[in-house]
């Protein structure tokens, strides 16, 4: 498929275009239509002028390494960290960068419950924040000598006499290229994982005067020579020869110490049987993957994305591996317009878009009837209602192979805690009326309308939603006999249009995008 036209440019498309680059518009309305407002400013752009406003991105001088009170060995404060994370993607100003932070962040997957170490994920964080906008290559270089990593895939242990293949396994596999090439052969051996272990050997990490850093120990390094990607009859028979590449034995620290940043170069250089670079490939399936849809590119399968995946795999390549470069190449796609509802927004997703687009403000300290931001952020209030209990806890995804999601995120228990999530969110205290994260008032102008045009324009501003006759009835139906009502009346808000919110909320369409 081409490009998305401005004739195929609409208030749906720029819609869709926000929930997938970030998490939705900011919940500002034009009353007078019941329209978000940054959704029709978008509409009435050209869509290479909408894509380019949502990647209008920025990454401060000095990146943040988390709220600054956290401390190495400390696991409460994993809390403030994500709370700092969650409210960066409640506000309106950057949330594309974010959404690209939340990618690296699930790609790269490192967890608490292993590395309990809230000042080290705060660095990571931060490192993703510095090369989201810049070369994947050079991230992929920090990141075998992040400290974070290093604790995470044993890295710190990799040593000469006793060297570990852990993290040079996932970085094949799960970080760079792939176990397999879309044509179904595999992209590396065994020996290559033992080759590479060995290159990333005598990397420690230091802990002083509350900071951290990983340095290179020459004493544990494998100063031999190491060949990796060479032809295996057994396990990769198929592999090209020019994929090889041979680090030359050194006993020189100076050279040691840059050998991890040659294996990286040397896997981006690696072409698959198909004659195409194997990192942009695996990489562009999971960014596609991840904003969009998981596509048919294996043999076996119909193939169909083939030909989108490869061109977007040529705009990474020649952009130097810039994200954003892929990003906008992605935007711009008519098939990413073309499945709206093919993919399962996470919890993340679910919950901080919810809160956006209700346009909910922090009241008393809460963005739900019960819950702050470390409530949502973990189990919720009394165990019920948080992310965690929807199956997605920010820096402690469940292993190396991250969150599976799509139509994982769907099950009975996660279904029940989104909807304790939406009732909370929407709920409105008679007794206190005026102290509420949530206000209908915001959404919808005041006076009577018909029952109908409440419906609607709240189907319109929470998606837009395309309901069947019959569920739209319903909706209108559970505003009662009164038509129209009186939307400034204080029993309709609480007794009629806030839990009107609730159920949509919990439409099924309203958890896909």
């Amino acid at each position: 498929m081409p490009n998305i036209t401005p004739a195929q440019w609409n208030y749906e498309t720029a819609a869709h275009l926000l929930l997938r680059s970030g998490f939705g518009h900011n919940g500002r309305v034009r009353k007078s239509t019941g329209e978000a407002t940054l959704v029709r400013t978008l509409a009435n752009k050209t869509p290479e002028q909408a894509v380019d406003w949502v990647l209008r991105l920025r990454v401060p001088t000095v990146v943040p390494q988390g709220p600054g009170n956290l401390v190495a060995r400390d696991w409460s404060s994993f809390s403030e960290l994500r709370v700092w994370w969650l409210e960066r993607m409640l506000k309106p100003t950057n949330p594309a960068l974010e959404k690209i932070v939340l990618f690296l962040h699930a790609h790269f997957a490192t967890a608490q419950s292993r590395v309990n170490k809230s000042l080290y994920m705060a660095k990571q964080n931060a490192l993703f924040r510095k090369y989201a906008l810049g070369d994947f290559r050079e991230l992929v270089k920090e990141i075998n000598i992040d400290p974070a990593m290093l604790w995470w895939l044993d890295g710190r242990s990799n040593t000469r006499r006793s060297p570990n293949e852990n993290y040079a396994r996932e970085l094949m596999e799960l970080f760079t290229l792939g176990v397999f090439d879309f044509a179904g052969n595999r992209n590396y051996s065994q020996t290559d994982v033992k080759e590479a272990a060995r290159m990333l050997t005598g990397w420690r990490i230091r802990e002083e005067n509350g900071t951290i850093e990983s340095y290179f120990d020459m004493n544990r390094h494998d100063r031999n020579a190491k060949t990796i990607f060479a032809p295996d009859s057994s396990e990769t028979p198929l592999q090209n020869p020019a994929n090889t590449y041979t680090e030359a034995a050194t006993n020189d620290g100076s050279v040691a110490v840059e050998e991890h940043r040659r294996l990286i170069d040397a896997i981006f250089n690696h072409r698959d049987t198909e004659g195409r670079p194997t990192a942009a490939r695996f990489l562009v399936r999971k960014l596609w993957k991840f904003y969009a849809y998981d596509p048919e590119v294996d043999a076996g399968t119909s193939r169909q994305d083939l030909q989108l995946i490869d061109d977007l795999a040529d705009v990474f390549v020649a952009s130097g591996y810039k994200i954003p470069a892929v990003l906008r190449a992605m935007f711009l796609r008519e098939e990413f317009y073309a499945h709206r509802t093919r993919t399962v927004k996470s919890p993340v997703e679910y919950v901080i878009g919810s809160l956006r687009m209700l346009r909910a403000r922090k009241t008393n300290g809460l963005y739900t009837f019960y819950d702050n931001l470390y409530l949502l952020g973990d189990e919720g209030h009394n165990g019920k209602g948080g992310m965690g209990q929807m199956g997605q806890t920010l820096l402690d995804p469940p292993d190396v192979f991250s969150w599976k999601g799509n139509q994982y995120w769907i099950t009975s228990h996660a279904l029940l805690q989104r909807a304790i999530f939406a009732a909370r969110a929407c709920a409105r205290n008679w007794f206190a009326p005026t102290k509420a994260p949530v206000k209908i008032e915001r959404l919808i102008p005041g006076g009577s309308l018909p029952r109908a045009e409440i419906v609607d324009r709240l189907l319109r501003l929470l998606g837009p939603l395309q309901v069947d006759p019959a569920t739209r009835t319903a909706l209108i139906d559970f505003l009662g006999p009164a038509d129209p009502i009186n939307v400034r009346d204080l029993d309709v808000k609480v007794f009629k249009l806030h839990p009107l919110l609730q159920l949509i909320l919990m439409l099924p369409q309203y958890h896909v995008h």
